[in-house]
């Protein structure tokens, strides 16, 4: 079973774990220290997405130095070492960080899924189940589709399934649930259903105009092939060839001839 991959391991603003409002005075201290460390913590990560290591590290270091305990803090740092390739280091800190609160939904999630990517570990949907679970985990879709990826790369096609149809409830335009359905469907021999689930993936990327990649375009071909329409499954065939003519899917095809 091939399952269709998330694009890359994103950083999401969902480390921040949101404003405090906090009156009495002896509380000011440390809701202070708080807001400063997810101030750092941001600009850290905005400095990741922009590719510049070096400030990244320096703010989060300095958020660390305000908040040590803080389990944002440390996936923050868990991230940033991710970024430089460091495993072991990563790994450190995704479990300090769980240590310090095992229900901090964002550690959840960016250490279920480096345990999936990394470690090839089957431990890591439990992590990502926890934050898929969490109603007011602010990236809960990215988790849901997470989980899909998660339960496909160890076998549990009906646990993925379900994972996937439950990130399309929350969020029609996800691409990766939509297509990662279509092509389950298609593998299981439903081809009505599966090419339901295309014909949703392609009005998405038509509306947010996203351009098909190879594997979606290989799903194409397979769901047209199953359907019956052999005009679609040409033109799939051909964009394929067009476009990703030394990608695996292109390859894989031609095997398959």
């Amino acid at each position: 079973m091939k399952i269709i991959k998330i694009s890359s391991l994103m950083i999401c603003l969902a480390f921040l774990s949101g404003c405090v409002t906090v009156t009495d005075s002896r509380f000011a201290k440390k809701v202070n220290h708080e807001k400063a460390a997810e101030t750092y913590v941001a600009l850290g990560i905005s400095y990741m997405n922009a590719g510049n290591l070096v400030l990244a590290r320096k703010k989060i270091e300095r958020a660390l130095k305000v908040a040590p305990e803080s389990a944002s803090v440390h996936s923050a740092m868990a991230m940033y070492w991710l970024e430089r390739g460091e495993l072991e280091l990563t790994e450190k800190e995704f479990e300090i960080a769980i240590d310090l609160d095992d229900e901090h939904s964002p550690s959840n999630y960016h250490y279920g899924y480096y345990l999936m990517v990394h470690k090839n570990d089957d431990e890591a949907c439990d992590y990502i189940a926890q934050a898929a679970l969490d109603v007011d985990y602010p990236a809960r879709v990215l988790a849901f589709e997470g989980l899909g990826l998660c339960f496909g790369r160890f076998g549990n096609e009906r646990q993925s399934i379900d994972a996937f149809e439950r990130a399309w409830s929350l969020d029609m335009n996800s691409t990766v649930a939509s297509l990662n359905l279509a092509n389950l469907y298609v593998e299981r021999k439903r081809p009505r259903i599966a090419k339901r689930w295309y014909q949703r993936f392609e009005t998405a990327i038509s509306e947010g105009g996203v351009d098909q990649n190879a594997q979606s375009l290989m799903t194409g071909f397979k769901v047209a092939r199953a359907t019956g329409d052999k005009n679609a499954a040409a033109t799939y065939a051909f964009k394929l060839k067009k476009r990703f003519p030394q990608s695996n899917e292109y390859l894989s095809f031609k095997r398959g001839r």
